[in-house]
């Protein structure tokens, strides 16, 4: 038996110190400071995340479930450990630009911007207008034009009785997102230019044109040189005022007629001749599928349209959408006057500076910066999207983070009154001799007086926070100064209201700074009085607490003595530095070290799923991602239990559990948008399921088909288009895993578990799977026919597999030439015990299993595939139980009662009776002489190619005891695999253990039923 010291490792051990060096993880940050705030001290900021499991605990199920209550969105707040914590504040500042900066105090103080940055913001604006144009060209002419127009916001219009319906409801949420992306917060409600409405009339403009010149023929877009004015782009001359000139905008849009306005960007040229290419080759390695919430991404995949595209009606804007025209019209190059194009030349999209950071001890989730948002990295988010909570202060008595907006206030205080020098201890203590009247001064209120006017709605007139708490503003417009939060939803009038809310926490409160790092928040009724003679200054100065105390800068030691109840549960707590714990040689950090050692994975599961996911679209319960998340923690529970650590491998550090989604993007041609590899069987006058569907009782209609009729698709011609969708989504999570991981590639191990249908597709794909797997290469496209890895253990659960082969006239068969740990190579290499690649059923694994729950009707036998005799011969193998039975149970319970008896179960040594062995019967003379040996030997020898241990068929134990219904449990048999105690401990142990049959566990290898064993005689 392997030691148990390296399970322990795995599992925690006795931290090491950190030594604080370069390459330590908890490395002091090295914050550049603008010049402005040099003599302010740098503060500690810590970042928290809302939900009820930590992602720091290797035994939690890693769901994030966001939660909208207040109260139990605090209870849930927990902070990232310091590694975690000190990446994202280096991600965090490195987001700081200058450029953002000068808009914000340009806008803040109702400034013109200087020429150059006015440039920069045209060709951003420019560029989005653009982009966004042409993308949603290409969506309505791939697709179809919409059937909802939405109605612009006329009131944010300079011309509102001209204004366009918008193509779709997303255009207005696409260019939020591209304006949130590239412009500060306080800019965009300051300029109106930047209005989302404006630019949403700009873009609709520039469809418009894009429309006519694609349409146009080679005469009307063939025009003089002299035809349109090569002036200077109005944006720019926007950008530095701030206003919109009508009458400029009136003289350039009779100049440009919309059909004689040509495609032009400033560094190539984009004229309409260009066809579009198709669709784009490079690997999307992102996460699979639309997420529920949109983080912030634009997508920028370019699909070649049709020849025709509904023309909207014509928009007059002003000045904005017009100077977008005039700076890119220009006379068409010669070269395009042969054929008239119909196709739009993608534009780049606007760049964002985001940040990806992984978090978590098993390195599933990532941080988006400056979102401030958490998502999990290698599945589609079901509803466990989490908020990140940037603070800055914090409760002196627990370390709960202060709300962004308090905490801001108080920073906007600190920076003014500067408490950390010597000239305010002075002013505090002249207070204290001048008594009330003198404390008076050195109160400051929390939030500035609001106007008294209320009539005012215009964004000038609104006051703007000296430091904004908008996630994007502060992260890219401050020096590390400013907290924020992250948020779900984006405020659909973010850009219309001002930043500071309605409902202000510690309104009528007073700040009392004390020093560097103490504040103290008085209600009206504790602040400095010389009317009521009240001193809370003097109070403060003896160390007296008056108020709410906060301190400024985060104490993770605090934190955990308040907080964390079991000790061990954070791994990464700051340590003192000992003697000798720098390496001397390279500075390595020997915690760091033992850390990312402790991470690693050996053993990677990608479970495929089956029938039904289409449900979970709508009843979000029944989502596979779900099970598999608490299957994973039940694994690595299941994995700290004495009784399976004494059979695991040395050099074991883990198993991780991966759901693969593969139906979530598959369409059938159901209402969905048409894809590339659809159009090849697509016919104009074709029907679809929609078309022959009743209208009566839709309910069941509809879970019907998006639970059974995944069967009949794959018995169809749309069985290539699932496989390759299950194949494509298992290569990305793996791909994903080792671009994570390095080296997993090399040393690391994959075992695939099929579910129902997927583990069909499992067979279909291993059976045409090279026999040894190539090197992985990441430069290259993704693979949609076979696996890029190789897979070591398959588990098929529930699976109709040995149907299938029935109807494909297949057979279960071991791979010829894959050499198998333990396996002889002259059976390895034999023809008559092997198959070759490309044979259904001939699959290149080294074990396979398939389990089943007695009650399922689903799953079938696989022994009979293999060979008919041989799989009579053997007695029905069970999954070893972890409980004992029902009737085991009370007869141990009576045992215990007789006196003088003892359960002989729980005792061992000299005490146990002496058993004798039982005793076998010899075959006939006559059995002898009918047996076929030679067809036994064969199949025993396919069978322990294909498993250790001799067979591939286990049943599930039934925990129901004599009272169980098979009818009744026939109803939950099929989907109760996650939660089934005996199969998590035998993935455990048959993917942990020692590969061969010589490390097999005796009650899992295969017993022949025709030696019947004659009890034995007392």
């Amino acid at each position: 038996m392997p030691s148990n010291t390296v399970i322990s490792s795995y599992f925690g051990e006795a931290p090491k110190a950190h030594n604080f060096g370069s390459k330590c993880r908890l490395a002091p940050i090295s914050r550049p400071s603008p010049s402005d705030v040099d003599d302010i001290p740098l503060m500690n900021a810590q970042y928290f995340y809302m939900s009820s499991v930590p992602i720091d605990d290797p035994f939690s199920t890693t769901t994030v479930a966001a939660t909208a209550d207040p109260k139990a969105a605090k209870s849930s707040l927990r902070p990232f450990c310091p590694g975690d914590n000190n990446a994202l504040e280096k991600a965090w500042l490195s987001l700081a630009s200058d450029a953002y900066r000068q808009n914000h105090t340009n806008a803040l103080r109702s400034r013109s911007p200087s020429p150059s940055l006015a440039n920069t913001n045209g060709e951003k604006l420019r560029s989005i207008v653009r982009h966004l144009a042409v993308e949603h060209a290409q969506k309505h002419a791939r697709e179809g034009p919409s059937r909802e127009k939405v109605q612009p916001f006329t009131e944010a219009l300079p011309e509102p009785d001209v204004a366009t319906p918008l193509c779709c409801p997303d255009l207005l949420v696409d260019v939020g997102v591209a304006l949130r992306i590239s412009f500060c917060s306080v800019a965009r409600r300051r300029q109106p230019e930047l209005n989302r409405d404006m630019v949403a009339q700009a873009v609709m403009s520039e469809m418009n044109t894009l429309h006519t010149d694609s349409m146009a023929s080679v005469t009307e877009r063939t025009a003089p040189p002299n035809s349109i004015p090569s002036s200077q782009s109005q944006i720019d001359s926007v950008m530095r005022s701030g206003q919109v000139d009508e009458q400029s905008n009136g003289e350039l849009s009779g100049k440009v007629p919309h059909s004689q306005v040509a495609a032009h960007n400033t560094s190539a040229d984009i004229s309409a001749n260009v066809p579009v290419p198709g669709r784009s080759s490079l690997v999307d390695d992102g996460i699979s599928g639309k997420p529920f919430i949109r983080v912030g991404s634009l997508d920028s995949s370019t699909i070649s349209p049709p020849a025709s595209l509904p023309r909207a009606a014509t928009f007059h804007p002003s000045k904005l959408s017009e100077e977008v025209k005039a700076k890119k019209a220009e006379p068409c190059s010669p070269s395009s006057e042969d054929t008239p194009s119909s196709s739009f030349k993608p534009v780049e999209a606007p760049k964002a500076i985001t940040r990806e950071v992984t978090v978590g001890v098993s390195r599933l989730h990532a941080v988006s910066l400056p979102a401030l948002q958490m998502k999990p990295i290698y599945w589609s988010p079901v509803n466990d999207i989490a908020t990140v909570l940037r603070a800055t202060w914090f409760y002196r008595d627990d370390m709960r983070p202060i709300d962004p907006t308090v905490a801001n206030q108080l920073e906007a205080g600190y920076r003014e009154l500067k408490p950390h020098t010597e000239t305010w201890n002075d002013e505090l203590r002249c207070a204290v001799e001048v008594g009330p009247l003198g404390e008076e001064k050195v109160s400051h209120p929390l939030w500035p007086k609001t106007p008294t006017s209320k009539s005012s709605k215009k964004p000038d007139d609104l006051i703007e926070p000296p430091i904004s708490s908008n996630p994007f503003c502060a992260a890219r417009c401050f020096h590390g100064e400013a907290a924020a939060q992250g948020s779900l939803i984006p405020d659909p009038n973010e850009d219309n209201s001002s930043s500071v809310p309605i409902h202000r926490k510690f309104e009528q409160y007073h700040v009392i700074y004390k020093d560097e790092t103490t504040a103290y928040l008085l209600k009206p009724s504790l602040k400095p009085s010389a009317y009521y003679g009240r001193r809370p200054v003097a109070k403060i100065m003896r160390g007296l607490t008056v108020g709410v105390p906060v301190v400024r800068g985060f104490n993770y030691e605090a934190w955990v003595r308040k907080h964390e109840k079991k000790k061990g549960q954070q791994n990464q707590q700051p340590a003192s530095t000992p003697t000798g714990s720098r390496n001397p040689n390279d500075g390595t950090c020997l915690a760091c070290k033992a850390d990312e050692e402790r991470a690693q994975v050996t053993d990677l599961v990608l479970v495929v799923h089956g029938i039904g996911q289409k449900l979970a679209e709508r009843v979000e319960n029944y989502h596979f991602t779900h099970a598999i998340n608490a299957f994973r923690r039940a694994i690595n529970v299941e994995l700290r239990n004495d009784a399976v650590r004494g059979f695991l491998r040395q050099g074991l550090h883990g198993i991780m559990v991966l759901p693969v989604n593969w139906r979530q993007n598959l369409s059938f041609e159901d209402g969905g948008p048409m894809k590339e590899e659809d159009k090849e069987h697509y016919t104009p006058g074709g029907f679809t399921l929609k078309d022959i569907e009743p209208k009566t009782i839709p309910a069941v209609r509809s879970m019907i088909s998006d639970v059974m009729f995944d069967i009949p698709f794959y018995m169809s011609h749309h069985k290539p288009k699932m496989v390759a969708a299950m194949v494509g989504e298992a290569n990305r999570v793996y791909r994903l895993w080792c671009r994570n991981n390095p080296g997993f590639a090399e040393k690391g191990r994959v075992h695939l578990i099929g579910h129902s249908l997927g583990s069909v597709m499992c067979v279909e794909v291993l059976s045409r799977q090279p026999t040894t797997a190539p090197p992985l290469q990441l430069t290259k496209s993704i693979q949609l026919k076979h696996f890029e890895f190789d897979t070591k253990n398959l588990f098929l659960l529930g699976s109709p597999a040995a149907f299938f082969l029935l109807l494909e006239r297949g057979a279960l068969l071991p791979r010829k030439g894959r050499r198998k740990p333990g396996a002889d190579l002259s059976d390895v290499m034999s023809k008559d015990i092997g198959g070759e690649a490309g044979r259904f059923g001939c699959i290149a694994v080294d074990n396979i299993y398939n389990v089943m729950a007695r009650e399922d009707a689903v799953a079938y036998l696989l022994n009979g595939t293999l060979d008919p005799m041989y799989a009579a011969s053997l007695k029905t193998a069970y999954v070893p139980s972890t409980s004992p039975s029902f009737l085991q149970s009370i007869g141990n319970t009576m045992m215990s009662i007789v006196p003088g008896h003892t359960n002989t179960a729980s005792v061992g040594g000299a005490n146990a009776p002496i058993t004798r062995p039982p005793t076998v019967r010899l075959p006939s003379q006559l059995e002898l002489e009918v047996h076929d040996f030679s067809r036994e030997e064969i199949a025993e020898k396919k069978a322990f190619l294909l498993n250790d241990n001799g067979q591939i068929d286990y049943f599930l134990r039934s925990g129901s005891g004599p009272l169980e219904l098979q009818y009744l449990n026939m109803l939950s048999a099929h989907t109760s695999y996650w939660v089934n105690h005996d199969l998590i401990r035998m993935l455990c142990i048959e993917i942990g253990r020692n590969p061969g049959k010589a490390n097999t566990l005796p009650a899992m290898r295969a017993v022949k039923a025709a030696k019947r064993v004659i009890p034995p005689t007392v």
